[in-house]
């Protein structure tokens, strides 16, 4: 049986293996970290674990800056569920280099308290409440 990834994005410069077991420590057994630039995977024994690590990790501060944690996709040549183990057997370091997959984007963990606000003023009375984002995306 296969583990499942999970796709870890902004992360700060510098950022060691070490780094990442710390923060996914309490979280179930890793198989396997990859860091890229600015991203990493880190691959979990069992999908439980990945998705409580991704629910409650998502948006939390990693050597202070603030990461993406989602479930990741399987690669393109991948055969079977969101792993990233290729025929042969590799790990991480064996896939593609694409992160490939399809379906929706989920998004994981509590939101997250920005900044930025939306302020919206001088409407018609005409004009009907549709969800600010179809506005946004309609001036876009």
């Amino acid at each position: 049986m296969g583990g499942t990834g999970v796709y870890i994005g902004g992360l700060p410069y510098g950022v060691r293996e070490k780094d990442l077991e710390r923060f996914f420590k309490g979280y179930g057994r890793i198989r396997d970290i990859l860091i890229k630039n600015g991203y990493g995977f880190v691959e979990f024994d069992d999908y439980r674990d990945a998705d409580d690590a991704v629910y409650e990790l998502n948006g939390k501060d990693l050597l202070g800056e603030r990461v993406s944690v989602q479930m990741a996709h399987a690669s393109r040549g991948s055969r079977g569920g969101g792993h990233f183990r290729e025929r042969g057997g590799q790990g991480f370091r064996g896939r593609d280099r694409g992160r490939g997959g399809g379906g929706d984007e989920k998004s994981y963990g509590p939101p997250t308290r920005t900044e930025y606000r939306l302020v919206v003023e001088n409407l018609s009375s005409r004009v009907s409440w549709q969800p600010p984002n179809s506005m946004i995306l309609m001036m876009m």
